[in-house]
């Protein structure tokens, strides 16, 4: 038998996505629901996978001030949760914070529960199966909360399943502020089975076995930072025996996406525009709105046009263009980053710099281990080394090469 949970957290509901849409006004009406339409979404999987009880683990507000349109939207989703038979656990976190706060909602379904910023508050439920399931947890009462807030839960009592929720930091994530700061042992500790987390966009499991410790990363992503992009949404949580396994569900009706395309094999402009649309057209799926950032990379016979300053202009516009084809892409920006056809192979062995430039480019494309190992050498780029892949790093070691020769030998 078991029960099921949906973990979600970072819904930021109404984010105004201000830098975007100044720049693609277009877009501006999508990304102004989208936010919300992604809660709409979580609710109908809610219903749809008969779940005991939804966790938004913190940040469910995008600010202090809330906004009338979110509140009011959640309000109308907890009553849809709870004339489903479905229960609400709601946390706070630095962008929501209790105590900064302003709420136009002072009564709730019954069902749903806001843990308070005083206390670690815990209640208690009954899964269809008979099991006794526990949900604990606390908010931030101020934005400015460096505790370790793990410390504050008491050992779980009793039987049964026992989740935690709590928005904060684990092992110190570099591009997130440090709020409530914590190690995973912190959390192994405590003696609960699941630990539902907030704070982090981007999506992972620290921990697999029991106690499984997760983050479900935000439920709509909002620009093109690196924890920002791909599929965002919820962890589906199905419990059986006492064992949680997790689920990614994919619930953003919008998805902010980078992509690089290799032009080098382009003869011409069309080909050029034909590459893009085919690479943008493995992310279309569903009624999703792609926002698309593309980079063209390449020592290219395409060179010469691509390098004429309304190039890149000129191609965004015909790739709009040719939304008939992909209506669901938006083409919010693209460079250009190419280069003239360099045969690198043939430069081998000569014994010259330019044969040497070649020699040790191949040796690093092909032993990825010591290119890490280089990359992580210099200070400015270790960054792409959680960024890029073995292959996308490779190609830039290959690119980087053939800029080098272009420069040095413009007649090769």
């Amino acid at each position: 038998m078991g029960f099921r949970f949906l973990h979600a957290a970072d819904l930021h509901l109404d984010t105004p996505f201000q830098g975007l849409s100044r720049v693609a006004p277009a877009l501006a009406e999508r990304l102004v629901d989208a936010s919300l339409d992604a809660l709409d979404r979580l609710v109908e999987v809610a219903v749809e996978q008969q779940v005991l009880f939804v966790v938004l683990a913190g940040d469910v507000y995008d600010g202090a001030d809330r906004g009338l349109r979110a509140q009011l939207r959640l309000l109308a989703a907890t009553r849809r949760l709870a004339e489903a038979g479905i229960g609400t656990f709601i946390a706070h976190g630095n962008h929501d914070p209790v105590d900064e706060g302003w709420s136009a909602v002072q009564r709730w379904p019954d069902g749903v529960h806001v843990f308070p910023a005083d206390e670690v508050a815990t209640h208690a439920l009954r899964a269809p199966d008979g099991t006794r399931v526990t949900v604990s947890g606390i908010s931030y009462a101020r934005r400015e909360t460096r505790e370790n807030l793990v410390g504050r839960f008491p050992p779980p009592a009793g039987d049964g399943f026992h989740v935690a929720v709590l928005h904060a930091n684990v092992g110190d994530v570099a591009e997130h502020a440090a709020y409530s700061p914590c190690r995973l042992d912190d959390l192994v500790g405590t003696g609960h089975d699941y630990w539902a987390l907030g704070h982090i966009h981007r999506r992972a499991i620290l921990r697999a076995a029991r106690p499984l410790v997760a983050y479900p990363g935000n439920l709509q992503g909002r620009s093109f930072k690196p924890s920002e992009t791909g599929p965002k949404g919820a962890l589906l949580v199905e419990v059986a025996d006492g064992e949680p396994v997790t689920r990614f569900v994919d619930l953003a009706p919008i998805r902010f996406e980078e992509i690089a395309v290799d032009v080098s094999a382009c003869e011409d402009l069309g080909a050029v525009c034909d590459a893009l649309v085919e690479t943008a057209e493995a992310l279309v799926g569903g009624d999703r709105l792609i926002v698309l950032r593309a980079r063209v990379f390449g020592a290219t016979a395409a060179y010469d046009i691509l390098v004429r300053p309304e190039a890149s202009d000129v191609l965004t516009r015909a790739l709009g263009e040719r939304g008939g084809a992909l209506p669901q892409v938006h083409w919010a920006d693209l460079a250009l980053d190419v280069g003239p056809p360099i045969d690198l192979a043939a430069l081998r062995g000569r014994g010259d710099l330019l044969g040497e430039l070649a020699d040790e480019a191949t040796r690093l494309s092909e032993d990825r281990l010591a290119l890490r190992g280089l990359l992580a050498q210099e200070e400015a780029l270790r960054p792409l080394l959680g960024e890029m892949d073995d292959a996308a790093l490779a190609a830039l070691v290959w690119r980087a090469a053939e800029l080098a020769v272009s420069l040095l030998d413009e007649e090769v």
